[in-house]
């Protein structure tokens, strides 16, 4: 399976196991989808990407800004349930 559909799998199944605020906010990716970005970044960085890194780089980056969102979410109610 190619990393960047590894790295939606990765989401779906954590979504699926209706996480906690709190494993919402742990969540990682695996070190493999995660060495993958940072091979784009670095590609990036230095020119050499191409069409098809730069679709997958730009797959990565949506992914990114859901879990941003998400944590940012978790912690919110982290915060209400506090008060």
């Amino acid at each position: 399976m190619p990393i960047a559909s590894q790295a939606i799998m990765e989401i779906a199944r954590f979504i699926t196991s209706q996480p906690t605020p709190e494993q919402i906010l742990a969540f990682h990716a695996s070190p493999e989808v995660a060495e993958r970005a940072y091979s784009l970044i670095a590609a990036e960085r230095a020119g050499t990407i191409t069409e098809e890194e730069r679709r997958e780089l730009d797959s990565y980056e949506a992914i990114e800004h859901i879990i941003i969102q998400a944590k940012a979410e978790a912690s919110k109610k982290l915060r209400q349930q506090a008060s």
